[in-house]
């Protein structure tokens, strides 16, 4: 599943209708990069849990150590909040297309109202 999977397609800017202030491409190629981060933090996490396995039998003074250090790992990586940030990427992007379908839908009505006549919005 790609970031921008759900999101509104990215809208053209119609003639007379001014662009939105929002990069879209800034927006997508940081979107991409945080799908690429969730999913090294994802690969990272089940790497692990199959790393535990082979650590069963490993007794001692270090595995205390070990243990509550890789826990706070883990606990940093699963709380990174990735989602939450490629959730607000998202819903910043779907704004930004409505605000743009907008300013074309108003550009064509006040292209198609007559001379002088305002445009109710």
């Amino acid at each position: 599943m790609g970031w921008r999977d759900g999101c509104a397609p990215r809208p053209a800017v119609d003639e007379g209708a001014g662009p939105v202030r929002f990069d879209f491409g800034g927006a997508d190629v940081m979107g991409r990069r945080l799908d690429g981060l969730r999913r090294t933090v994802e690969e990272d996490l089940a790497a692990r849990t199959a790393a535990t396995i082979h650590l069963v039998d490993w007794a001692g003074g270090h595995r205390q150590a070990f243990d509550d250090h890789r826990g706070t790992q883990e606990g940093v990586l699963s709380g990174a909040e990735l989602e939450a940030e490629i959730a607000r990427l998202r819903a910043a992007w779907d704004d930004a297309a409505a605000a743009q379908h907008r300013a074309n839908r108003d550009a064509a009505d006040a292209a198609d109202a007559p001379s002088g006549v305002p445009v109710p919005r």
